[in-house]
């Protein structure tokens, strides 16, 4: 069994979604668990299992990793973010083996923005990238990233507000220099359809390894779903305590923690922030919402794939307005279309299959 803060900076804004003219569509940042299992994990590398990620080069999820007390499996190891043409995954930047039964919190952006870096000779030095269009009131949360370049990146990172630059930058904690051509997929947290808060870590709050997190949102919910990140030195002279080791989230007593692998008492003076999405699907959510249609690219400038488990009949596109402004009579598993006659926004599009008609939002660039 695992051993086991509080400083509030912010705030809770909830905005539900606007009313259109079919079912209501809302805006909102979703969040899920993933568990290693024989079938999607192979190796150091788990496989990843939701229509709004498959066959979706373009699409953005975060994660962190999560443990239940009594019942959850030991992942001692640095953890990256790797797409392989058709599926998005998880795999140990080290390659170490990932056991089954290992878990991670899923949270995929809506509201919330996400951007890939990648560490170069001009914004990156020694132990230090520095991010473009971030501020100090920002809430980050990031992974490493291995598409673009191909590289393996071992190390742990925290994030802190540069002043001289007034950019944010992420550092590594264990003090090794950052491989150039590294990437990370960052987000912003926006707050609209998710809660933000942040939590420091004290005597008061510490216990052995873990830090609780006593927050209304997680507390008594071992189903909760998010994503926390180390923000250093914030506010200015404070909570510049340093976290070098693998963590993850930590359901225990009711409270969920976050537990600093290595066998030492947590380091008090840390800052962690959280972002928890508005809706978070269960297992059988999950399973049930595979039926639904993989879009891709989405956004997409001109042509656009619909990809579904049984056959697709028909496609209406409508604006915002409630107008029907393309169609597709098209059939097959995979139909592709053009809208590249379509203005840049966002469009509703109506697919027709056997289980019936099926909203979704797709997004023209």
């Amino acid at each position: 069994m695992k051993n086991f803060t509080l400083y509030s900076k912010l705030k809770v804004s909830i905005l539900i979604g606007s009313m259109l003219f079919l079912p209501s569509i809302f805006a909102q940042d979703v969040g899920y668990v993933h568990t290693t299992t024989s079938t999607n994990t192979s190796g150091h590398i788990t496989r990843l299992d939701h229509p709004d990620l498959n066959n979706n080069p373009s699409a953005h999820f975060l994660f962190s990793q999560r443990y239940i007390d009594g019942s959850g499996v030991d992942n001692n190891n640095p953890t990256g973010i790797w797409y392989d043409g058709n599926r998005w995954a998880i795999y140990n930047e080290n390659m170490a083996t990932l056991n089954v039964g290992v878990q991670f919190n899923i949270f995929i952006p809506d509201d919330s923005s996400v951007f890939v870096h990648t560490a170069s000779s001009s914004n990156t030095s020694g132990l230090y990238t520095y991010l473009d269009d971030t501020a100090q009131e920002d809430y980050l949360f990031y992974n490493t990233y291995w598409n673009p370049f191909a590289v393996y990146n071992t190390s742990i990172y925290g994030n802190y507000y540069n002043s001289a630059s007034a950019k944010r930058a992420l550092f590594s904690e264990n003090a090794t220099n950052i491989p150039e051509n590294a990437s990370f997929k960052i987000m912003k947290g926006s707050g609209t359809s998710s809660y933000l808060n942040s939590i420091s870590s004290s005597a008061a709050v510490i216990t052995g390894s873990s830090m609780r997190l006593d927050i209304p949102t997680l507390n008594g919910n071992p189903d909760a779903v998010f994503l926390y990140s180390h923000y250093w030195g914030i506010p200015t002279g404070s909570n510049q305590g340093y976290l070098p080791v693998v963590s993850e989230a930590f359901y225990s007593g009711g409270y969920w923690h976050i537990y600093a692998y290595g066998g030492e008492a947590f380091p008090t003076e840390v800052l962690i922030d959280i972002i928890v999405p508005e809706t978070v699907l269960g297992v059988e959510d999950v399973d049930a919402s595979l039926s639904k249609i993989s879009i891709y690219p989405n956004p997409a400038t001109d042509l656009i794939n619909f990809q579904s488990k049984t056959m697709i009949e028909e496609i209406q596109v409508y604006n915002l307005s409630g107008q029907n402004i393309l169609n597709s009579k098209q059939t097959g598993m995979k139909v592709q279309m053009d809208i590249s006659s379509l203005p840049t926004g966002v469009y509703i599009a109506k697919i027709k299959n056997n289980q019936g008609w099926i909203s979704q939002k797709i997004v023209k660039k």
